[in-house]
């Protein structure tokens, strides 16, 4: 029996979640990309689920079906929900966005006695990153567009020298949109974490100045373990 899912966002086509889910599940899952240009156009979830089995949600429409669904009392923290369940006949929004994240801030504390973060960004995924940064009390600092003077070029190596209260591995968090490029200065005691992935030219700019350049590749692949989880889908 043919599994169907699908991904609601805008501007979706370099997705990899297709991809992705066919990899974990195999060949019977047709994964289809929902681009919407305008919340106005997206179904409601009732309507959805007649045709899919499970429903992810990508910006900017992570807090758009809010009131269509019950919260998990994670997602009711978070205040946003990237994944749809049907479950007892209740739609459920849960979040795994942040379980994907809390995995991966776990394995660079376990690696290192101290982690010093600098979040890129002050969205959804920006206050996402913060609640998992506080939860495993990891010390953290913001900047962003509405926040920070020369936001685009910042100098993370002075933020880093002069900010913390203790040296420590140098983490910086990425979670704006795809359209925002750092320019700012970097340096090899730093690696750079990018929530977005498919952009060899920033593996090739960044990698050469940074420690290291982590793109969102793998958080993709752990939301999607947890979203199958949560629906209930294996191989």
């Amino acid at each position: 029996m043919m599994i169907k899912l699908a991904l609601v966002g805008k501007n979706i086509k370099h997705s990899r979640s297709a991809e992705i889910y066919k990899k974990l599940i195999g060949s019977d899952v047709q994964y289809d990309l929902l681009d919407y240009a305008d919340s106005s156009q997206i179904p409601s979830v009732s309507k959805l689920f007649e045709t899919y089995q499970g429903i992810n949600i990508t910006s900017p429409y992570k807090l758009h079906f809010l009131n269509q669904v019950q919260l998990s009392s994670q997602a009711r923290t978070l205040g946003a929900i990237n994944c749809i369940i049907f479950k007892d006949n209740h739609y459920i929004g849960e979040n795994t966005d942040y379980l994907a994240i809390i995995d991966i801030l776990n394995r660079f504390k376990s690696s290192n006695q101290n982690v010093n973060v600098v979040i890129l960004g002050d969205g959804v995924m920006s206050h996402i990153t913060q609640v998992a940064l506080t939860s495993l009390k990891m010390e953290y600092q913001i900047y962003s567009r509405k926040l920070t003077k020369q936001f685009n070029q910042l100098n993370l190596t002075t933020i880093f020298d002069q900010s913390f209260k203790s040296d420590g591995f140098r983490l910086v968090i990425n979670t704006c949109s795809r359209d925002y490029v750092f320019k700012g200065i970097i340096d090899k005691k730093i690696s750079f974490w990018d929530y977005n992935y498919n952009f060899p030219d920033r593996l090739l700019s960044l990698g050469k100045n940074s420690k290291q350049y982590i793109d969102g590749s793998e958080m993709l692949e752990l939301q999607a373990k947890y979203a199958l989880a949560n629906w209930s889908i294996t191989n």
